[in-house]
This record gives C-alpha cells, sequence and structure tokens, in this order.
C-alpha cells in the first residue's frame, strides 16, 4: 500500500494560507478528518471475501428453508408472508447496527442483516410474482422497484444498496430483451435504458453535491451500464438469443462515446481543458475508438478514469481488469481473417507505441504543478 504523498496536518495548512479554509470552519474539519482517521478501512480483498461470505451464507440459509419444508416455494402467499417478516427482522437488525460497538460482534450483525433483508426481498418478490402470474409483464420489476424503495433509506449495507437498484435495471433489461414488450427489435428500449443508466450515474458520480447515501445508486447504473456493453461486445449477433435479430448498438456507442468525453472533462477540470493538446489528443482518440465500434473498450476506459479521479479502487481495478477483457472480444468479434486480425493487432500496437512516442517527446507524461 502507498503511502500518502501529503499529510493531514499539511494539507490543512496550504488550505488555510490558500484561503480556501475560512478560520470559523477550522475546527469542524479537523473534527471530520480525526473522524475519518478513527474509522477502520479493511483492504478491498477482505471486503470481497466477506461479501462472498454473506452471499454463501444467505443461499445456504434459503436453501435449508426449502428442504426442510418450513417455506413452500408453491405457495404465493406463504412466500410473501416468510418474505415480509425477513424484511420486518432485517430491517430491524439494520436500525440496530448503528447503536453497536465496533468489533466482530458489529459484523456479525452487519451479515445477519444483510442476509435477512436479501431473504425478504427474495421472497416477496418471489411470491408477489407467483400471485401476479408469472408471466405478466413487468410484474419483477414493480416488485423489485417496491421492495428496493421501501428497504434503501433504512439498509446498512452499501452492498446491498448497491444490489438491489442493480436488480431492478436488470428485471428491465429482461423485460425488454425477455418478453420482446417493445417489439421484435428492441433496440431503441435497451438504448434508452442505457442512456437513462449513464445519465443516473454520471449525476450521483461525478458530482460532490449528492449525499453519500446514493452513491450506491450510481455504482448500480454503471453495473448496468456494463451488463449492456458486454451483451453488446459478446459478437456482432448480440441479442439474437432473444430476439432473432441483432441488436443496434450505434445509439449506444455514440452515448459512450460521449460520455467518455465528458469524463475526460470533468476529470481535467472543466470543458476549456480539452484545448490543452494532451486532452485534444485524448477526444480525438475517443472519437476515433467510438467509430471502431469497440463500446466495451470504451466503457473500460470510462469506469478506470472516473475510479482514477475518484480515488476509487475497486473502480480502478474493474476498469483494469475489463479493459483486456473487453479488447480480446473486440478482436474475436471482428469479422475479418486471421491474417487480417493479426494486422491488425500488429498495426495497433505499432500506433500505440507512436502515441507513447510522442508522449514522451512532447512531454505530456509530466505533470505541470503550479
Amino acid at each position: 500500500m502507498t503511502r500518502p504523498s501529503i499529510d493531514a496536518e499539511t494539507l490543512i495548512t496550504s488550505w488555510q494560507v490558500s484561503g480556501a479554509l475560512p478560520p470559523e470552519a477550522h475546527g469542524a474539519v479537523v473534527e471530520a478528518v480525526c473522524a475519518a482517521a478513527a474509522e477502520e478501512h479493511p483492504p478491498l480483498h477482505l471486503k470481497i471475501l466477506s461479501a462472498v461470505g454473506t452471499l454463501l451464507a444467505t443461499l445456504f440459509f434459503l436453501a435449508f428453508l426449502v428442504v426442510a419444508d418450513i417455506i413452500s416455494l408453491n405457495s404465493g402467499s406463504s412466500l410473501l408472508g416468510w418474505g415480509l417478516a425477513f424484511l420486518a427482522a432485517g430491517i430491524g437488525l439494520s436500525l440496530a447496527l448503528p447503536r453497536t460497538a465496533q468489533g466482530i460482534g458489529r459484523d456479525i450483525l452487519a451479515q445477519t442483516a444483510f442476509t435477512a433483508m436479501a431473504l425478504g426481498k427474495v421472497m416477496s418478490v418471489a411470491g408477489i410474482v407467483f400471485l401476479a402470474g408469472a408471466h405478466t409483464p413487468w410484474v419483477p420489476t414493480a416488485a423489485l422497484l417496491a421492495v428496493t424503495v421501501a428497504t434503501y433509506p433504512v439498509s446498512a449495507s452499501s452492498l446491498d444498496r448497491t444490489l438491489s437498484p442493480y436488480a431492478v435495471a436488470a428485471a428491465a433489461l429482461l423485460e425488454i430483451l425477455g418478453r420482446g414488450s417493445f417489439g421484435r427489435d428492441p433496440s431503441l428500449a435497451v438504448a434508452a435504458l442505457f442512456t437513462a443508466a449513464t445519465a443516473v450515474a454520471g449525476l450521483l458520480l461525478l458530482t460532490h453535491r449528492v449525499p453519500q447515501a446514493l452513491r450506491p445508486i450510481g455504482i448500480a447504473t454503471l453495473a448496468t451500464m456494463g451488463t449492456i456493453v458486454c451483451i453488446l461486445a459478446s459478437g456482432r449477433d448480440a441479442g439474437l438469443w432473444a430476439n432473432q435479430r441483432p441488436l443496434d448498438p450505434r445509439v449506444i456507442e455514440g452515448v459512450l462515446t460521449l460520455s467518455l468525453v465528458g469524463t475526460i472533462a470533468w476529470a481535467a477540470g472543466g470543458v476549456g481543458k480539452l484545448a490543452q493538446p494532451p486532452l485534444a489528443a485524448a477526444t480525438v482518440g475517443v472519437v476515433l475508438l467510438g467509430f471502431a465500434g469497440a463500446p466495451g473498450i470504451s466503457f473500460a476506459l470510462l469506469v478506470l478514469i472516473v475510479g482514477h479521479a475518484l480515488h476509487d479502487v475497486p473502480l480502478r481495478v474493474v476498469g483494469v481488469l475489463a479493459l483486456p477483457v473487453f479488447l480480446v472480444l473486440w478482436y474475436y468479434g471482428r469479422d475479418m481473417t486471421f491474417l487480417e486480425k493479426s494486422a491488425t493487432l500488429v498495426g495497433s500496437g505499432l500506433l500505440l507505441l507512436a502515441g507513447r512516442a510522442v508522449i514522451g517527446w512532447a512531454g505530456w507524461n509530466r505533470e505541470q504543478t503550479p
């Protein structure tokens, strides 16, 4: 783990000297910094292990209830009743969590609350779908939206706050692709969902005026964008499994290109910064990437830039891991011979090497600080 380049005391002093920190706010800032330093921030791998363990515990407990014949999967009213009971238990445990001292007991309580909340949501949605009819359009989406709105304000788990909105968006995507609610060609509906997810993600992740409690919704909408991009990047016949015709990716590619340019401008400090030679070259490269029909690569770069600008390690890791995956999918999905693909690969490598040489020659790789 790298050490910070500046300590808190030096940073606060520099703010005071520059006038960015008024004297009357000094005490509140110091108190906030001390409170943040006192919080425990476990490493990323421990968070992942904890999330996986909690998910497995939820699945095993649900399997136990079913195998022990405590819950009947053939009764919608039974599923709904048990679901509401687990939801009430999960909400009660979540409300008790802030008053619990730090330690292993708090961790166990948090995982139990998540398990109860997850089971309650799954059973409630399943019961509503069973009662309304499995073939009734938009019932799963509406049920997921209802339980998400009801539990989001009291949920103490950021994982739950991320997965629940994502489940709503995923259910809507399944309605569009699986049920054919928008005709045989749902390309426009998928593009509308992608555009809405992009707008929500930008609003919640790229501004500091939004409450921190709403940030998981931004992560969920970013995951929704990634899901749609994965469908497009899976091949030229993406969507054929559900719609008997490929999806038209042009609108989504256009939205991604504009979003990536906007993200670069946001990270640089404003649209006016795009006039600088390095950022102007990056903008041209993004536009050319959009014309190349590589939505997966554009999305991976977008996640990587957002994660770097927000100092969000999980987002950066996702962007770094997604970039080579989408590169491989892009080359694999091209309708070219192996010789043409090899030539394209070699040409791309030479172009990147030439770009690196230009960046070093022009000094764009050396950050200039005032």
